[in-house]
């Protein structure tokens, strides 16, 4: 009998929420155009993105035993990612480049470190970057990207990383 009534309490919410017609809203209309003309470039934009990750700097340590051995993965679509090579260390140097093309509607570059373990590896804290400022003016950086913890009340370490955009005109 007990169980029943949490079993009811908790899943009449769920009921309702099904049960009920989807809200259909009207189309949008007399947006100003300064706005529509920026998201309409915005997502017109395409071409090739050259990410430098530079260096990390005061990555926390996953590790209980050894060194930490972190790399980097980065993606603008999940379905090709990117990655360092292995380092040692909180403070490793990567000096490494990468290329991604950039599609009509993509405008975030997202960025995880990684510890690599012999057995699973471990995050250490990712981050997205919007790519807005990038794709408008050129070139970014270079600068430090914080990896936030906790809601960015603490944090994981540094990417220190910069970017150049040049649009595909054809």
């Amino acid at each position: 009998m007990r169980v029943t009534s949490i079993l009811v309490t908790l899943l009449a919410p769920i009921v309702i929420l099904a049960s009920s017609s989807p809200k259909i809203y009207p189309p949008i209309e007399n947006v100003p155009s300064d706005n529509a003309d920026a998201i309409s470039i915005m997502a017109a934009k395409q071409g090739n993105l050259y990410v430098k990750l530079n260096y990390a700097t005061n990555l926390r340590d996953k590790d209980w035993f050894g060194k930490s051995d972190p790399f980097v993965e980065m993606w603008v679509d999940k379905s090709y990612k990117q990655r360092t090579k292995g380092t040692k260390g909180l403070n490793p140097i990567f000096n490494q480049t990468f290329v991604f093309y950039v599609r009509p509607g993509q405008n975030k570059l997202y960025v995880r470190a990684v510890d690599r373990d012999t057995f699973s590896n471990d995050k250490i804290g990712d981050t997205t970057i919007s790519l807005t400022n990038v794709m408008n003016t050129g070139h970014e950086g270079p600068r430090d990207y914080d990896l936030p913890k906790w809601f960015g009340l603490r944090s994981n370490g540094k990417l220190n990383m910069e970017m150049q955009f040049i649009a595909d005109n054809s």
